[in-house]
């Protein structure tokens, strides 16, 4: 019987008031960051139960793979006392801890901050000699990448100030060390591998910067590997999708203007809004001579805003969409290609399994890649927010677990649907009948038994009180014409 050696969750958004891993107030817009949500709660619960299983002595290693905090749509301190209710529940004072003390972060876009500070962290310590026994005369410039095989993981000094303020933590010797964008697990005979990414540039739009640089300058050479793209791209992500939650009070108001843009109503409304504002400060004189010849304007503003209104959360459709597909293709086939060509020295001969997030649409499948001598099972693992007006049975957040054979299967923890008790808890894997993780996670988990039913009769509860908030958002945004 195989122990679970790895347990990966990705888009937490702990400190957002979307994700149902954030304590709610009465009020909307508002969170208790003081108190675990009973989603996570329960979350906790299920974990312990598959880890109890675990017949050897060595703890799971937690894999955070992307936007484990909202740092663009959260205030930094919120977003922290989320992650330490997250953490109580992985190490309780008065308790077995669930996980290794050692945990690994990737970062993704809406926590790509934390990356941001772990980098410079990593060259004061290139600096100290502490990555470099041999002086260098010129100095290089600092890395915005890490290697993704056997990696030399950077502290990640915030999260773990944040962790060290609970002695029994300091104890135990629990730390976080980042890796970033990729990260490679390989066996002893490299006949398999599993490779965690967040998965952010799938989207073109996180390239945004280098797709510029090629429209100003169409005979430059563009960027190839993954830490050329970082370079170029770095800034970008970190300022709109990681900065936000630093900007007090417009923020908030950002927040709400994000939502407004996911639903198409909405989207309209306020460009309406947006041009209506700007005619009356240029025509303050006659405020509706203004509003009218500014109105001419809108079909301009609103297609310099159709990007928005498609990220690939927002489509429905389909868990993988044309884009997407082609998107993951590109960055398998390209960067992650040369970075394993770069680190081995050869291509990838191993039995691959891709591991991603971001999209919170959660699914396992199969696909073909150039380089790859066999087909890639790709798992995505979801997220835990929930931004739309009405239910999507396509979002939803999975649990992926790997054992020391690098098996690996999905915990489809939940999608939502209209009664999230017709959606038990289900064990997913592309090689079920000859996986022995999926045999011993199956046998485990008994979707008409605690804790399985109880986690998904409250997610049931939660995700209709969170699609409400996030109509009562754009409420508050409509009364503010």
């Amino acid at each position: 019987m195989p122990d679970i050696r790895y347990i990966c969750v990705s888009d937490l958004h702990l400190g957002a008031d979307n994700s149902l891993l954030t304590h709610l107030r009465s009020k909307t817009g508002e969170v208790n960051p003081h108190q675990p949500s009973e989603v996570l709660g329960w979350l906790a619960n299920c974990l312990r139960e598959l880890i109890r299983h675990n017949k050897g002595p060595v703890k799971p290693t937690l894999i955070l793979n992307g936007d484990l905090l909202e740092l663009a749509l959260a205030e930094d301190n919120i977003a922290l006392m989320a992650f330490e209710r997250f953490i109580e529940l992985m190490f309780p004072t008065n308790g077995d801890q669930l996980i290794d003390g050692k945990i690994i972060l990737i970062p993704g876009n809406h926590d790509h901050h934390l990356w941001e500070a772990a980098r410079e962290t990593q060259y004061v310590e290139f600096l100290q000699g502490r990555r470099s026994k041999k002086p260098l005369k010129e100095l290089p410039s600092p890395w915005h990448t890490t290697k993704m095989l056997t990696p030399d993981l950077v502290d990640s000094c915030l999260l773990n100030a944040v962790i060290h303020r609970h002695s029994h933590l300091t104890d135990r010797g629990v730390h976080v060390g980042i890796v970033y964008p990729n990260l490679c697990l390989l066996n002893d005979d490299e006949s398999k591998c599993v490779i965690f990414s967040h998965g952010h540039f799938v989207e073109s739009i996180y390239t945004l910067m280098t797709t510029i640089g090629d429209f100003v300058f169409p005979r430059r050479k563009a960027p190839e590997q993954i830490w050329g793209i970082e370079t170029e791209n770095f800034a970008w992500i970190d300022f709109f999708w990681s900065a936000m939650g630093r900007s007090g009070e417009v923020g908030k108001d950002v927040e709400r203007i994000y939502d407004m843009l996911q639903v198409p109503e909405s989207r309209s409304r306020l460009i309406r809004q947006f041009v209506c504002a700007g005619g009356r400060h240029w025509f303050r004189r006659w405020p509706k001579l203004g509003e009218r010849l500014a109105s001419l304007f809108a079909p301009i503003i609103s297609k310099s805003l159709k990007h928005v209104g498609v990220f690939e959360k927002t489509q429905v459709d389909n868990v993988l969409t044309q884009d997407a597909r082609e998107g993951l293709k590109g960055y398998i086939e390209g960067p992650l290609a040369k970075q394993i060509a770069a680190e081995c020295r050869k291509p990838m001969q191993a039995q691959t399994t891709f591991v991603f997030g971001h999209t919170h649409k959660p699914f396992s499948v199969s696909l073909n890649f150039a380089t790859f001598p066999r087909a890639v099972s790709v798992y995505n693992s979801g997220g835990w927010v929930v931004d739309t007006m009405t239910t999507e049975p396509i979002h939803g957040g999975a649990i992926v677990l790997v054992d020391q054979g690098l098996n690996v299967v999905s915990v489809r923890m939940y999608n939502e649907v209209e009664n999230q008790r017709r959606c038990p808890v289900k064990v997913e894997a592309l090689d079920g009948s000859e996986n022995p993780l999926y045999a011993h996670v199956a046998h485990l988990i008994k979707d008409d038994q605690d804790p399985w039913l109880s986690f998904s009769k409250v997610v049931a509860e939660n995700v209709d009180i969170y699609h409400k908030r996030f109509r009562d958002r754009l409420n508050l945004v409509n009364q503010k014409k």
